[in-house]
């Protein structure tokens, strides 16, 4: 049976064989990442944005104008239900029809 100190050794020697691991493999990680995000055309701002978790999201959407633009119906109205209602147009024409499910 080893001993306690026996195993920590082992253990500190993984850890450095590990540590050269991961720097040798590094540079070439970061090589593939850059040139995927050129061959895709991905920034930086995209990398870091972060999407928004609203309560309404857990809330049914009552109206959609685009997969983007959509509304619970309550709260504070977003700024296309708002050009809509300067324009005239009528908001029911973006109701999502509720469907009854038994």
């Amino acid at each position: 049976m080893s001993s306690l100190s026996a195993i920590k050794t082992k253990i500190a020697e993984l850890q450095k064989q590990a540590d050269a691991i991961v720097n040798t493999e590094k540079q070439a990680v970061i090589e593939d990442i850059k040139a995927k995000l050129v061959a895709y055309n991905i920034s930086i701002d995209e990398l870091q944005k972060r999407e928004k978790v609203t309560k309404s999201a857990s809330r049914p959407v009552k109206y959609r104008k685009s997969e983007h633009e959509f509304w619970v119906g309550r709260g504070p109205k977003p700024q296309w239900v708002k050009d809509l209602e300067e324009k005239g147009e009528n908001l029911e024409l973006y109701r999502i029809p509720v469907q009854i499910t038994q």
